[in-house]
C-alpha cells in the first residue's frame, strides 16, 4: 500500500490571459505577496486581463500532485474598469468540461490604414525595382 503524501501548502497563482487560455506567471506560497505582485502587474500592464487565484492540492487526484482545485481571488478586467472581486467557489480542474460549439465572436476594427499604407509602400517599392531593372534596358 503506497504511503499517502503529505500535504501540500495552499499556493497563489498569478496568470494573464493569453489568447484562449492563460498563462501562469508566477506561484507563491503567501497571499499578501501574492496580492502586492498581482497589482504590481496590474499596473506594468493595465490593458490585459490578469487573475489571482488560489491552488488547492487535490489529494483525491489520480495524477500524484498534479491536479490541484483552484478558487478565483481577483481579477482584474480593463474592459469593466478593472478589479472583480468574485464569490469564493472552487472549480476542480478534472471536472471542467471543455466548451462545445462557437461562440459568438466580438467585432474587433481591423487597422486598415496600416494595410493600406503596407500594400502602397509594397506597390511603389515594386513599381521603382520594375522600372529600375527593366525599365532602364
Amino acid at each position: 500500500m503506497p504511503t499517502p503524501r503529505p500535504p501540500q501548502p495552499t499556493r497563489f497563482a498569478i496568470q494573464k490571459a493569453r489568447g484562449k487560455g492563460w498563462k501562469t506567471l508566477e506561484v507563491g506560497e503567501e497571499l499578501a505577496h501574492a496580492k502586492a505582485r498581482f497589482d504590481r502587474m496590474v499596473g506594468v500592464n493595465p490593458r490585459a486581463y490578469f487573475r489571482l487565484i488560489q491552488l488547492d492540492y487535490n489529494a483525491d487526484s489520480g495524477y500524484e500532485g498534479m491536479e490541484f482545485n483552484w478558487t478565483l481571488i481577483e481579477l482584474y478586467d480593463p474592459t469593466q474598469g478593472g478589479r472583480v472581486r468574485p464569490a469564493a467557489k472552487p472549480v476542480p480542474t478534472a471536472t471542467r468540461k471543455p466548451k462545445g460549439g462557437r461562440k459568438a465572436a466580438e467585432p474587433v476594427a481591423l487597422p486598415l490604414r496600416i494595410y493600406l499604407a503596407v500594400i502602397l509602400i509594397g506597390t511603389l517599392a515594386g513599381g521603382l525595382a520594375y522600372l529600375h531593372f527593366v525599365g532602364g534596358r
